[in-house]
């Protein structure tokens, strides 16, 4: 199946197309994964390949004629914040739990960088409506990482929306979106499809009978990837100290560290990014 114009990627960092791949779609997630996932849940397909140049027409944008709600910016920190997070020593933790002791060991220096974060988040926010969300700590070599944690369990799953306040497929388009930065040794990847939630809704009406009511954020993703395995998706590299602004209430995703070795980091801030004064 061919990509569609939908969400799009912006992004002032040169040879951003270098930075993207793209598969021939998804697959249920099984036990042979080596994750427990949530039934029904669904994962990229491992074959990734570069953009074509008519894919990367689709997809990438000047950010002058964009929709924040409708696109993912691709960015790079300032050098003095890179400096600050690498003299934490967060590159020092092999461990998920050695992450927030790491933090703690200096308050002072952690003030400067929320101080410096705020300075560098404000002329992305016209109405400087944000907060910190959190600090995430991931494994590495995991196909994805969202997961909850039920009855002492890790339930993955998968491909999906992040549900940040009510929402229908036609309202979520209103929802907010977040800002993550990579914090981690390596690379690590965003995976998605390029289509809002209202264009997915669309879709599955194609296929099935249903009336608004019966689509909702709670299976809408398992109706689009059953009936449509084979729409492609697109995975975006996030070397260390880049970041991304998306609306992650309106289309399908999540974080892969599949192949790394080291663990994976980020600090979210989550708000109304508009990117109006970039």
């Amino acid at each position: 199946m061919h990509l569609k114009r939908g969400i799009h990627i912006y992004s002032d960092l040169p040879g951003i197309d270098e930075q993207l791949s793209i598969n021939n779609g998804t697959m249920p997630a099984t036990i042979e994964t080596g994750l427990n996932y949530h039934t029904g849940s669904y994962i990229p397909k491992r074959e990734w390949r570069k953009l074509e140049h008519a894919e990367k027409k689709l997809l990438i944008t000047d950010k002058k004629n964009t929709d924040f709600r409708k696109s993912i910016y691709v960015g790079d920190i300032p050098q003095h914040l890179k400096d600050a997070f690498r003299a934490m020593g967060l590159h020092d933790c092999t461990q998920l739990d050695q992450v927030y002791p790491k933090m703690k060991e200096d308050e002072e220096a952690v003030k400067t960088i929320n101080k410096d974060l705020d300075i560098f988040l404000r002329p992305f926010s016209t109405a400087k409506n944000y907060k910190f969300h959190r600090i995430t700590r991931a494994m590495p070599n995991r196909e994805t990482i969202t997961c909850h944690y039920i009855d002492e369990e890790f339930i993955y799953i998968g491909l999906h929306i992040d549900q940040s306040k009510r929402f229908t497929p036609h309202t979520a388009h209103q929802s907010g979106n977040r800002i993550s930065i990579n914090l981690s040794k390596e690379t690590r990847y965003l995976a998605f499809t390029n289509l809002s939630l209202i264009q997915v809704f669309n879709m599955v009406k194609e296929k099935i009978n249903l009336t608004d009511t019966d689509v909702n954020p709670d299976n809408i993703a398992y109706l689009f990837f059953k009936h449509y395995p084979d729409y492609p998706a697109i995975r975006v590299d996030l070397k260390p100290y880049q970041y991304y602004v998306a609306p992650t209430d309106n289309f399908f995703h999540d974080a892969t560290t599949l192949g790394n070795k080291e663990i994976d980091i980020t600090i979210v801030y989550t708000g109304i990014f508009d990117m109006a004064m970039l």
